[in-house]
């Protein structure tokens, strides 16, 4: 992915968290379910662990979900925030069938987030889904969705529906812990 690319990505995200932070301080309320009606139609979640799905024993029925986190995450208060009754099911636990992946992403959207992802591909590589392959996994149901209901009512519903980023930390760490010439592996996204 290039630097250009990876930068917009990470300035989007930091928009969005700090619209999203402004607004839940804004309005100055404890983050509970929204007492209207959902306020989007779905939301589509990409990201690391901040945001990855929940895991389990703090959570509904106290059984694991296939969610990385112990208990509800940021995803998981805005969803209610947005009157969602939970942030969306995880991309890995639905993709294995088409059905349950577009009901999903059409109904309440999907999260794509993934523990130790980062911006870069090589940040914790092979040990998670990169940001870069979580928007393939997104423009893949995108296209599952289109062959369902059609491009026209795709578009309709995702301009109305909630998109949550949160990725980069990971890259920070790697990066901080390189234990010789921390910047030989970042200076080919700087040069040419």
């Amino acid at each position: 992915m290039g630097y250009d690319l990876a930068m917009k990505q990470v300035l989007v995200a930091i928009l969005a968290i700090t619209s999203i932070r402004w607004h839940l301080v804004v309005g100055g309320d404890v983050v509970q379910p929204s007492k209207s009606l959902k306020q989007v139609p779905a939301m589509y979640v990409f990201g690391d662990s901040t945001l990855d799905v929940v895991y389990g024993v703090d959570y509904q029925g106290s059984k694991p979900t296939g969610r990385f986190s112990n208990g509800y995450n940021v995803a998981d208060f805005i969803a209610k925030k947005l009157g969602l009754k939970e942030s969306p099911p995880a991309y890995l636990s639905l993709a294995p069938g088409t059905t349950p992946l577009v009901v999903s992403a059409l109904a309440e959207g999907v999260s794509y987030a993934s523990a130790g992802a980062g911006i870069l591909d090589s940040t914790h590589a092979g040990n998670n889904i990169p940001l870069s392959k979580q928007v393939m996994y997104f423009d893949s149901t995108k296209a599952k969705m289109q062959a369902k209901v059609g491009s026209a009512a795709v578009r309709i519903l995702l301009s109305r529906s909630f998109f949550l980023i949160s990725v980069g930390s990971n890259d920070l760490f790697v990066f901080a812990a390189a234990p010789t010439n921390p910047v030989a592996p970042y200076s080919s996204l700087i040069s040419g």
